[in-house]
């Protein structure tokens, strides 16, 4: 008997739309369920920016290729290992410029953002800018009814809102994405269910054959030739969090806007004899907390006049790192000191002139201070004792770190020399070490967030679920946050994350199962 669908889709986020786009068009029939009654996942809250390297759209800024992209990627993840095989290294890049070509001739307007370079430019291979592509802003109304089962950047309070002008135009390139690929969807007959979780795989014969799926109230068995999981991580569920990430760790902490990421899927994956990888690693960024949720510290902490210091008052790390390697530092520092939380220091000229995570530059709420979500004092000194904070440490850094600025150049963490910083500097040169010492002084809490869990189901070069023993869980495919990361221990570029997802999510729709 045929199946229901020859392709189910767990999911309805940016990977997952995309793959049910792509397997559509190849003739395929396709449902798309999700959990969430709103579609686009962490997506349509992020500033969604794809690094996909070799990208036809980087040649006017930094010409690029396959086996240079090859070349990075060996230099910055090192040895090849189940999950990060040589295999998926190589799909990965040779897809990534096929899966550019794809979405521009699909009318997804891409560019390639200037001046953007690799996180680490200066590997073998490494670009200083046209590896990471966005699309552009567009009417929401071009969703007709669906338009309001969109997740939108202003839906979470406080979501990423450089809001563009029109209130039906689109605000973040998350959120464009999201909308090109769901307008593709539903206009193209894909099937949709939103609020619909599954519950549970069906299984024939050691292969995956559909879905029980709970929609409009009640339990539905679809069959499928194959069923994609691009369902996300685990990084709202509190219980894995402390099973497999490093501690202290709270979902609290993650920006990740899918709050119904929380390892179901991965479960009941395994629960078939789906293999897992990486499952101690996420997608770390240091972040505050205010308003009940946190807030990305990306754009504040390497900003002039400001320090991030642990609990005896230290620096301990270049602050203008990029997001993973700086959320990666305050676990490594926690080894031996405690760094969890740190805290981001800051005189009045940064509060005065940066965003800080819902407060506009110069506004800082009173109930703010009264809730301890930031603190205010007239000296360091006064600071470090509301804080909890080594005084003589603190101020010891202070006078060291503002030696520093008076000469230019760091010489404890070289802030502001990296060849990342060095590529996104701006005219103020704000990376650069700037003095910490006009009153009155502010603090916040920093702690290791993230964007999303990054270990998940063990897969292949062509997207297909692994068993431990490394043979293919047959009707299984997984992508994203779904799927053991290739990038371990690291991000190669602004835009990864979502960069792989896309990839992993085209080489299952367009995989034509075989012996």
């Amino acid at each position: 008997m045929a199946p229901d669908y020859d392709l189910v889709v767990v999911g309805a986020g940016a990977a997952g739309l995309l793959a049910a786009v792509a397997a559509h068009r190849l003739g395929s029939s396709v449902l798309v369920v999700d959990a969430d009654p709103l579609a686009g996942g962490s997506t349509s809250i992020s500033d969604g920016r794809i690094w996909l390297p070799g990208n036809h759209l980087s040649a006017k800024l930094s010409p690029d290729s396959t086996a240079d992209a090859d070349t990075y990627l060996d230099a910055l993840l090192g040895d090849t290992t189940t999950a990060s095989s040589a295999a998926r290294r190589s799909a990965f890049t040779r897809t990534a410029p096929k899966l550019a070509r794809w979405l521009t001739s699909s009318n997804v307007p891409l560019a390639a953002l200037k001046g953007l370079p690799d996180h680490q430019p200066d590997l073998p291979g490494g670009r200083p800018q046209g590896r990471v592509l966005s699309t552009h802003s567009l009417d929401r109304r071009v969703l007709g009814p669906w338009e309001e089962s969109l997740r939108t950047s202003g839906e979470r309070p406080g979501g990423l809102g450089r809001f563009l002008p029109g209130s039906n135009t689109t605000r973040t390139a998350g959120e464009a994405l999201t909308v090109h690929l769901l307008h593709r969807a539903t206009a193209n007959g894909v099937d949709v269910w939103l609020d619909s979780p599954v519950i549970d795989l069906l299984a024939e014969d050691e292969a995956v054959t559909g879905v029980v799926v709970r929609h409009d109230g009640a339990n539905h068995s679809v069959t499928a030739g194959r069923v994609l999981l691009a369902s996300g991580g685990f990084e709202h569920d509190q219980g894995l969090r402390e099973e497999y990430l490093p501690l202290p760790t709270d979902e609290a902490w993650s920006t990740s806007g899918a709050d119904h990421n929380v390892g179901d899927l991965l479960k009941l994956a395994t629960d078939r004899g789906a293999a897992t990888a990486g499952l101690d690693e996420a997608w770390w960024t240091p972040v505050m907390l205010a308003e009940g949720r946190a807030w990305s510290l990306d754009d504040v902490r390497g900003r002039p006049h400001c320090v991030i210091v642990d609990a005896a008052g230290d620096r301990f790390f270049d602050e203008s790192l990029p997001a993973n390697s700086a959320g990666r530092a305050l676990y490594e520092r926690s080894r031996g000191m405690r760094a969890v939380p740190s805290f981001l220091v800051m005189d009045n000229r940064h509060r005065q002139s940066v965003e800080l995570g819902p407060w506009a530059a110069g506004s800082t709420p009173r109930k703010a201070i009264e809730a301890g979500e930031i603190v205010r004092a007239h000296t360091l000194n006064d600071l470090a004792q509301a804080l909890g904070v080594d005084r003589a440490g603190l101020l010891g850094t202070a006078v060291r770190f503002n030696g520093f600025a008076a000469k230019g150049k760091d010489l404890d963490f070289s802030r502001g020399e990296s060849a990342w910083a060095e590529g996104t500097r701006d005219t103020a040169k704000r990376h650069k070490p700037a003095k910490v010492d006009k009153p009155p002084f502010w603090a916040v809490k920093v702690y290791p967030g993230d964007r999303g869990t990054k270990g998940g189901l063990l897969i292949d070069e062509r997207s297909r679920v692994l068993r431990a023993d490394g043979s293919v869980l047959a009707g299984l495919y997984a992508c994203g946050g779904a799927a053991a990361s290739i990038f371990k221990g690291a991000s190669p570029g602004p835009g990864a994350a979502l960069g792989a997802a896309l990839v992993e999510a085209f080489l299952a729709a367009t995989d034509q199962p075989r012996p």
